[in-house]
C-alpha cells in the first residue's frame, strides 16, 4: 500500500516558478463591475439569475444551519419573490405582515433628497 500523499497538478499554463508572469486565460468566472446595468434586457436577465442564486443561498443557510431566514426580492416591476422559513411565513401569508411589507415599499426612500421650494 502506497502511504505518500497524493500529488497535485499545477494548472494549465503555470510554469512551475514563482515568477510574476501571469497564466494563460482560460475560459470560466470573470468578476463584473458592480454597477447599475443599463440595458434593460441585460438588466432582467441579471436580476433573474442573481435572485435564483440568493434563494437558493438562504435555502442552504436554513438547511446547513437551521436557522430561520426570511428574504425578500422586490422587482423593479414591484413583484415581491419571497423565500421563507416556517415560522417566519406568517409574516408573508397573513394581512398583517402583508400591509407591512406593503407600507414600507410605499415609503419614500431615504437615499433620495427630496427638495422642498418655498418662499425665499
Amino acid at each position: 500500500m502506497n502511504s505518500s500523499p497524493p500529488t497535485t497538478k499545477p494548472y494549465e499554463g503555470d510554469s512551475g516558478d514563482d515568477s510574476d508572469e501571469k497564466p494563460t486565460k482560460r475560459s470560466g468566472r470573470r468578476k463584473i463591475k458592480i454597477e447599475y446595468i443599463e440595458d434593460k434586457n441585460r438588466r432582467h436577465i441579471t436580476f433573474s439569475k442573481r435572485k435564483s442564486g440568493i434563494m437558493k443561498k438562504a435555502y442552504e443557510l436554513s438547511t446547513l444551519t437551521g436557522t430561520q431566514v426570511l428574504l425578500l426580492v422586490v422587482s423593479e416591476t414591484g413583484l415581491v419573490y419571497t423565500f421563507t422559513t416556517v415560522k417566519l411565513q406568517p409574516i408573508v401569508t397573513k394581512p398583517e405582515g402583508k400591509n407591512l411589507i406593503q407600507s414600507c415599499l410605499n415609503a419614500p426612500d431615504p437615499n433620495t433628497i427630496e427638495t422642498v421650494s418655498g418662499p425665499k
